[in-house]
């Protein structure tokens, strides 16, 4: 019997087990550092309809990107008019609005905060049929199901009625927050006179210092044909 073969051969058994524990170590050690890498870049916040993010009261409070106290007072308000429906509102001639060609929500942006505009849509024109048809001409009940069409969402908070500066009448409403009890900032639904197929659907995307410019901003949205 040639032991030296034999050893020869136990030795690449040996071998090949210690290859393929070494394998196994960095395949996981991988697999452990993407897991990391993704639970620490999300920390404090959770995904929710439409790409929007909110942020959880327990992340750090972000630094205001702009003087908004300065901002609302200021005489420099211009006007954005809609590309597809005719809505206006006023804006401070500071922000940029940032708009998506070819969309069918005609939706407008500000980069008020760090997260993508298209992640916090200021105003989309939301059209009823799309979502469920026999809701058509019922806007206060389309309201308050809203959040059935998505799937971060789990109930209506509150809804109340509304009339901004310019007449336009709607809704501001509350959603809760799947598997918490918070609850998504306030949206507002405004009615069109002569099209009961659409709503303009606001989102407020302010820090708490913007209250009051968004407020304004609100105040000045009107829908002319």
């Amino acid at each position: 019997m040639d032991t030296k073969e034999d050893f020869s051969e136990e030795m690449g058994k040996k071998n090949l087990v210690a290859a393929n524990v070494v394998i196994l170590v960095v395949f996981l050690l991988v697999i452990g550092g993407v897991y990391y890498f993704v639970s620490n870049k999300n920390k404090g916040q959770t995904v929710f309809p439409a790409g929007i993010n909110y942020v959880s009261p327990q992340g750090p409070t972000p630094t205001p990107m702009y003087d908004y106290e300065k901002l609302v007072q200021s005489s420099d308000w211009v006007t954005y008019k809609g590309k597809t429906f005719p809505y206006s509102f006023e804006y401070p001639k500071e922000l940029k609005p940032v708009t998506y060609p070819n969309d069918k929500s005609d939706a407008v942006a500000f980069k008020v905060s760090a997260l993508p505009p298209e992640q916090s849509l200021l105003l989309t024109v939301e059209k009823i049929s799309s979502r469920d048809n026999k809701l058509v001409g019922k806007p206060e009940e389309f309201v308050n199901s809203y959040w059935k069409y998505f799937s971060g969402l789990s109930g209506l908070k509150e809804a109340t009625t509304l009339t901004n500066e310019k007449g336009l009448k709607g809704y501001k409403a509350k959603y809760i927050i799947k598997g918490t009890k918070a609850t998504t900032s306030d949206y507002y639904f405004f009615i069109v006179e002569g099209d009961n197929d659409i709503l303009l659907h606001v989102g407020d995307i302010f820090p708490t210092e913007g209250k009051a410019v968004f407020n304004r901003i609100i105040n000045s949205l009107e829908y002319k044909k």
